[in-house]
């Protein structure tokens, strides 16, 4: 039975962007989605793109390296270094722009760094609420379609691993 999904509600304002979503599955398998590389790339980016990479090491300082390839060619990669990790209830990680390779880039037009907190929270019956904070982020360059996109890939996977 496949569940409504649940519209993404979106906040930008003073650079920081949060979105809010309750995601019909229990908040560790949501986590999981969010913390193993065969699920973050199934859903991660914005519609008509794929993770062709993706590399989580899991622990305080660890790496998050991944490319995202949009539907129009390019190939944009990121590193996250994790700063907080409590299972199943937060990450936080500073973000980058990277190289193939791992290396810190910086993207003419874009933060050098920003700073993302997912929160995981019990809502109902088998089901979390997921908040995301991305800050600073004091212009929109797709970044809240991208999340939005995401989420419903997010929301479908979820579904599928139940």
């Amino acid at each position: 039975m496949n569940a409504v999904m649940m519209p993404t509600e979106v906040e930008h304002r003073q650079g920081v962007l949060v979105l809010r979503r309750v995601f019909h599955a229990p908040r560790e398998l949501v986590f999981d989605a969010w913390t193993k590389p065969e699920h973050f790339r199934q859903w991660f980016g914005p519609a008509g793109g794929s993770v062709p990479h993706c590399r989580i090491d899991l622990r305080v300082g660890g790496e998050l390296h991944f490319a995202v390839a949009e539907a129009g060619g390019q190939t944009v990669w990121c590193k996250g270094i994790y700063q907080e990790i409590t299972p199943p209830e937060r990450l936080v990680w500073l973000d980058y722009f990277s190289d193939e390779a791992g290396n810190i880039t910086e993207r003419e037009g874009f933060a050098r760094e920003t700073r993302i907190e997912v929160t995981f929270e019990q809502h109902a019956f088998d089901s979390t609420l997921v908040t995301v904070r991305h800050e600073p982020l004091e212009i929109d360059h797709g970044e809240i379609q991208g999340w939005k996109d995401g989420f419903d890939r997010l929301e479908a996977l979820v579904e599928s691993l139940k």
